[in-house]
């Protein structure tokens, strides 16, 4: 079964935030088991790095930990190349807007 993950899901889990921080690490867990293969949209990547970065006011950090979520789901047809090249181009524009 293919499901589409919402940009929240993946921000519950990177930001803990309560009281949604444990289902969601629970959906994203089917995909570990091979349950499902979970996607999130293109767009959502940057959306997520964005507010990442702006609420854990760290962008290294931030990076590192949504490309650990990227290794369990899958961004909808597009390649790994294009996902650094995103985050790239959202770290740019994020580090030339904080200054």
């Amino acid at each position: 079964m293919k499901i589409l993950i919402d940009t929240n899901v993946i921000l519950d889990v990177l930001l803990k935030r309560e009281p949604f921080c444990k289902a969601a690490i629970e959906v994203l867990e089917l995909a570990k088991l091979n349950k499902v293969q979970e996607y999130v949209s293109a767009s959502a990547i940057t959306d997520i790095y964005y507010l990442a970065c702006r609420q854990l006011k760290n962008k290294e950090l931030a990076r590192g930990l949504l490309k650990k979520l990227l290794t369990i789901v899958s961004v909808a047809g597009v390649s790994d190349q294009e996902i650094n090249e995103a985050l790239e181009l959202v770290h740019r524009l994020l580090f030339s807007y904080t200054l």
